[in-house]
């Protein structure tokens, strides 16, 4: 098979439109900020944010016809890959849902409970034990959303970011990794930030219907498109450093399990072009719990903010200036409230996406990062070898 390159040009160019184009928003933004009332100055940022937003949306679609026609990914593989990274954040987040009760609580409600026990018991006993499921709808519908973009865009920013696809699918650069994560997250956020509008609130306001057409329902009633989307900026504050570090940190991690795990399941002997599926999965467990403590800490300021912004309905200012209040509020400990319970929860989350994420990439004929032996990644990343799976 010969290598093949994904044209940079014309994808240069785009990017730079992208930044360009927020840049300029951005600049407007901040030069009518003290011309402007507050309630006229938030929808002028909505309206900017709208803009950028369907220039990236541009920018990806591109992004996707640029790999498929250098034969880097075709489309058969972009929706396994779709419903792959669904499967795996539906599954896991949903399985997840009264771990994220409890955290919501401790975030919202810190005086009310002395820890992530109390808090527990004291849920089941006063509004009985099926209020740990509450949410899962908007849980389950989001994340399978935002999973299946997520995973998908990050597989296309890897291949169109890299020097070749070989090297994107088994071992990319760290920062190809980190820069492929962002963009992909800032697609998948789109999706995922009307549906966490509607958890944070069914879960903090027990008077707030719990499924998804009720939420969204009564948000758009009472408060507009502005109550589904007025916590986007700090959902990609705890959204964007989770991905990243999440990506970042397997990619990383993948490359020291596997030279621990290598030895027992085979492929360290430098003969072997593919590790069994049993060993692949252990790998990608391995690589994943890791990943998924280090994403945690990152992510948790902006997880905060986020639970702290949506558990109010609106006020009539910019969510810039929202996020300034609830810093100054909280300080630096404040923050991280809720974090052990989260450091759990991630971590079994991460470490259980990538494991069923890579399986189901297995049952599709794809071959993972885990299944590839140290010494043929090694080799791709050098260029001696082409080829690898799907």
């Amino acid at each position: 098979m010969d290598r093949v390159e994904v044209p940079r040009s014309s994808r240069d160019i785009r990017f730079l439109h992208v930044f360009g184009i927020a840049v300029v928003c951005a600049g407007i933004g901040l030069g009518a900020k003290k011309r402007l009332n507050k309630v006229a100055s938030a929808r002028l940022w909505n309206g900017l944010l709208g803009v950028v937003g369907l220039t990236f949306g541009v920018f990806c679609y591109h992004g996707i016809a640029d790999a498929a026609e250098a034969g880097a990914l075709r489309w058969k593989l972009f929706f396994q890959l779709f419903l792959a990274g669904g499967m795996c954040a539906f599954l896991t987040h949903a399985a997840c849902t009264p771990i994220d009760v409890v955290k919501t609580r401790l975030q919202t409600q810190s005086q009310k409970y002395s820890g992530a026990l109390d808090a527990i018991r004291s849920i089941v006993k006063d509004e009985g034990p099926q209020t740990l499921l509450k949410g899962l709808g908007a849980t389950a519908t989001g994340y399978f959303l935002h999973g299946a973009f997520k995973y998908s865009f990050y597989e296309v920013f890897k291949v169109t970011l890299a020097e070749s696809p070989e090297v994107a699918k088994m071992k990319p650069p760290l920062g190809v990794a980190a820069l492929g994560g962002f963009l992909a997250e800032c697609v998948a956020c789109i999706l995922l930030c009307p549906m966490e509008a509607i958890r944070i609130r069914s879960v903090s306001d027990p008077t707030f219907p719990s499924s998804v057409a009720g939420g969204l329902q009564l948000l758009l009633k009472s408060e507009g498109m502005n109550g589904l989307y007025k916590g986007l900026p700090s959902l990609l504050l705890r959204q964007v450093p989770y991905t990243v570090g999440q990506f970042v940190s397997f990619e990383f991690t993948l490359v020291l399990v596997k030279l621990l795990v290598e030895p027992l399941v085979g492929g360290a002997d430098g003969k072997t072009e593919s590790i069994t599926g049993t060993g692949a999965m252990v790998i990608s467990l391995g690589a994943g719990l890791l990943a998924g403590a280090m994403a945690s800490v990152v992510s948790q300021p902006g997880d905060t903010i986020l639970s702290k912004i949506n558990q109010e309905e609106s006020e009539e200012q910019s969510a810039f200036a929202n996020i300034k209040n609830i810093v100054l509020k909280l300080g630096i400990s404040g923050l991280f409230l809720g974090l052990g319970t989260r450091l759990v929860q991630v971590s079994f989350m991460i470490g259980g996406q990538f494991l069923i994420y890579d399986s189901i990439k297995l049952m599709c004929g794809i071959q993972p990062a885990s299944a590839v032996p140290s010494t043929v990644a090694n080799a791709i990343a050098k260029g001696t070898v082409v080829g690898g799976g799907d």
